[in-house]
């Protein structure tokens, strides 16, 4: 499944077949371009820090305390939502836990704390991650994660092409050809019954199918269609036109910028009792 860039409205009306004004390098599209690959670079400096292997292990700490940890150890720039007087929804920050994690991914610590104070809180909403429009990285309720969406463009032409089956040959009746030899020729085909079915499935019930099976397999609980409030799924042809957050994206098509191994370049270990402060030393 390929992936283009977000949709923009010229974009659009190429796809229709509308004949758009040649495109014109303005400032501000310069400057967007400018934010675009800022925004980008910072995606991989986050990724690249959490992929670096930590080791953390604290009882009774609040969950404020351990993101903080996460963050100065890794230098990821992390931006967990919490709950507050402006806020009705997200992570209280006095919630504590006891965790532990050895020598493991750092985003993979990040998921792990995700789950167990979901687990803990029993919010409305579930716990996850994204990246913001600014590449930093957003943790908390999807029902929040959810107001930031985008639009993408998934090519999915290659998924919807049916290879033939040529299974209908007629037969060949060997009798009849011999007896049109013997005879001088002509008269009936010697191949009978020739048929010309076509039980290929309609292209709109193939689209369907694919459609359905990304809304039962991903955050099937978030999609509109489905009562939720995370992204809608519309057609265009041989490409799906997906409205979504980032968290939902991720789970599509993933990042081309995701790291083909992990970072190793340094660890970190803290032992923690339950009235100290989270601290870490970096190894070397």
């Amino acid at each position: 499944m390929r992936r283009t860039a977000p949709i923009a409205p010229i974009t659009l009306l190429a796809i229709a077949g509308l004949t758009a004004l040649p495109a014109v390098t303005t400032p501000a599209h310069a400057a967007a371009r400018v934010v675009d690959d800022w925004a980008r670079e910072n995606k991989v400096a986050n990724l690249r820090a959490l992929s670096q292997r930590i080791t953390l292990d604290v009882t009774d700490q609040p969950v404020e305390d351990i993101f903080r940890f996460i963050a100065e150890v890794t230098g990821a720039d992390l931006e967990p939502i919490y709950l507050d007087d402006d806020r009705l929804e997200g992570i209280d920050p006095e919630t504590t836990l006891t965790f532990k994690a050895t020598n493991t991914p750092a985003l993979l610590v990040l998921e792990r704390l995700l789950s167990r104070v979901e687990s803990k809180e029993k919010p409305a909403s579930g716990y996850t991650w994204q990246f913001s429009d600014t590449g930093s990285i957003e943790c908390g309720p999807k029902s929040i994660l959810n107001q930031r969406q985008t639009t993408e463009l998934y090519d999915i032409s290659e998924l919807l092409f049916v290879i033939p089956n040529f299974d209908n040959a007629p037969p060949f009746d060997l009798s009849t050809s011999l007896q049109q030899s013997q005879g001088g020729g002509g008269g009936q085909s010697p191949f009978q019954g020739a048929q010309d079915d076509d039980d290929d499935e309609p292209l709109e019930d193939r689209v369907t199918r694919i459609i359905d099976l990304i809304q039962a397999n991903i955050e099937p609980d978030e999609w509109t269609s489905l009562g939720g409030s995370g992204g809608s799924i519309t057609t265009f042809g041989t490409s799906l036109v997906v409205t979504a957050p980032d968290y939902i994206h991720r789970q599509i098509n993933g990042y081309d910028f995701w790291p083909s191994r992990l970072h190793r370049a340094g660890r970190s270990g803290v032992q923690v009792r339950p009235d100290d402060r989270i601290s870490g030393q970096r190894k070397p």
